[in-house]
């Protein structure tokens, strides 16, 4: 998801740089990588520094995330506090030390959530947990940063990507799936890209504090 929002922005003439953990497996041509620990507060702020040689920041898209498939009953504490750091956290160390700037001079912050954030699913308790924090968390972000930064949050349906090949390696999940959909196919990267550049621009410039749904209308079952 975060390579094809690089590739759309990139595509439409954004100069965008990539936090990420380590180097990506494929690199976006014209986007700069910065090796970024998003659970260090200290890493946020070296990339920060290094980013604002190139001007400033006026759009922020969180699209880290860690998933660990446990039921809430089976999930330990390591695990739960692991991915509340990731996914909660880390948005929030990121929205503190870029959003200071942005509030000074105006921008956009989208936040990736997702639709188990809205809806109790069995692949991952604290997962949807987090994002349903995210989502809240959002709302608050928006609140605070008024007038000047809209912040917003898109909430997807599974995506194929790393983070849901286990899920997409049984047949049954992925007819299941798209039979619950009512557009009747999986969600693509792409799809969420467009609706991340869309909350960003000035297209949408009086929406704020919004969860849009990018999952075809399973939400509406």
């Amino acid at each position: 998801i975060g390579a094809a929002i690089c590739r759309l922005l990139v595509g439409q003439g954004a100069r965008v740089w990539s936090l990420d953990l380590g180097a990506p497996a494929e690199p976006v041509p014209g986007v700069r990588t910065l090796v970024t620990d998003v659970r260090s507060r200290e890493s946020i702020v070296e990339a920060a520094a290094v980013i604002a040689g190139d001007g400033p920041v006026d759009v922020l898209v969180n699209s880290h995330g860690l998933q660990i498939r446990a039921g809430a009953m089976d999930c330990t504490d390591e695990a739960l506090a692991e991915i509340l750091d990731v996914n909660v956290g880390g948005c929030w160390r990121t929205c503190q030390v870029f959003g200071a700037g942005m509030k000074e001079r105006g921008g956009s912050i989208v936040n990736i959530a997702s639709i188990n954030g809205i809806l109790a699913a069995r692949t991952g308790a604290a997962y949807g947990v987090s994002k349903a924090a995210l989502i809240h968390f959002t709302r608050i972000l928006a609140l605070e940063l008024a007038p000047k930064v809209r912040v917003n949050a898109v909430a997807p349906t599974a995506v194929r990507s790393a983070m849901t090949a286990d899920l997409f390696r049984d047949p049954a999940y992925e007819q299941g799936k798209k039979a619950a959909i009512p557009l009747g196919r999986i969600a693509t990267a792409d799809d969420v890209a467009n609706a991340v550049v869309l909350l960003a621009s000035r297209r949408t410039a009086f929406v704020t504090g919004q969860t849009w749904a990018v999952d075809g209308g399973i939400s509406l079952a």
